[in-house]
Order: structure tokens, then sequence, then C-alpha cells
């Protein structure tokens, strides 16, 4: 499982109500929702509706491709947590922190006892710097999946909490929003 590195948001407040934008954006829609700060990954930017309608737009699709989205407008609903699952389990981002999830410390390939027929005779596992628990972090049918780090990331937005390894933050492509907010001490 190899980390992903993501982009951060180039729809920001800087660009949204500023004469010095980080990137050159357009207008997506929805009214402008404030992260906790620039480098958060979970917020939607830009929100529409009020109560049971209110939907966020994921920050991470919105971008286009070469900058690690999908060029669309996603938009979800925040209060029925399709929001929350959609960042957390296609984007591996905690909603606690607004950060990626932690890889496992270290990883082993398990012996399966019996696999039936279509299924893995060996399995992944990843070691959770928290619980200290080998974590399968693949399934056990022996097929492809669209999201290879599912089963890491469902455990770690349980057992996580918030909690990063030390030292792990290297998940920032260092593009040109990245260097802009790194000019601006944000």
């Amino acid at each position: 499982m190899t980390r992903r590195k993501l982009h951060l948001a180039c729809y920001s407040e800087l660009t949204v109500h500023s004469a010095f934008p980080i990137s050159r954006s357009r207008h997506t829609g929805g009214i402008y929702n404030s992260p906790r700060d620039p480098r958060d990954l979970y917020t939607p930017r830009f929100v529409k509706g009020k109560g049971r309608t209110k939907v966020g737009l994921c920050p991470i699709c919105i971008e286009s491709p070469s900058r690690g989205g999908q060029g669309q407008k996603l938009w979800l609903s925040t209060k029925f947590s399709a929001f929350n699952y959609h960042m957390q389990f296609a984007h591996g981002v905690s909603a606690m922190t607004g950060r990626p999830f932690s890889p496992p410390v270290s990883y082993r390939t398990t012996r399966r006892r019996q696999p039936l027929k279509m299924e893995r005779s060996e399995i992944i596992e990843g070691k959770c710097h928290v619980c200290k628990k080998w974590v399968p972090i693949e399934s056990i049918k022996d097929c492809e999946v669209k999201v290879k780090e599912l089963f890491w990331w469902k455990h770690a937005a349980t057992c996580h909490q918030g909690s990063q390894v030390a030292g792990d933050d290297d998940f920032y492509e260092q593009d040109n929003v990245f260097c802009r907010l790194e000019e601006l001490n944000l």
C-alpha cells in the first residue's frame, strides 16, 4: 500500500476573496465555507442548502485530474453522512483532523486456513500505531477493488481518533498552491 500524496485545495479564501489568488479557480456555485485552516483537506470549501438539504462540495474531486481530482463537482449531503463517508472512504481523509489517515507502521503477509474458491490464500495485514493490532488491509476475495486502501481507512476511521504517527506529515504534493501557502506562512 503506497501513500497517496494529496494536493491542497486551490479553492481557498485567498482565491475567492483576494486580489492575490493562490490559483486561477473558476467559481463552483454555493456559498464559500472556510476550512479550519488552509491545509484542511476535509472541510467542503462550498456549501448549498440548509438543514436536511445542506450539501458540501468535495474539495478533492473538484480539482483537475492534473491536481489529483476528477474535475467534477460532487455535491454530497452533510446531514446524512454522505460527505463524511465519501471523504473518509474514497479519499482517506479524517473528519477529525482534516488530514489523511496515517498508514500502517509495518506490514506482514499471513497465510489463510482453508480459503474458498475465489478467495486469497494469503492476506496482507498492516499494524496499527494506536491499537497495535494487525489489521487486514485487503479483502479475502481475490478480485480488484476500486479503492485499495478502503479496509485500512475503515479501521483508521474508528481507531485513530485523530492520532497520527509521529513525523507523518509528508502527504501534500508540493505544487504551486503548497508553495504559495508556505510563502504566506499558512
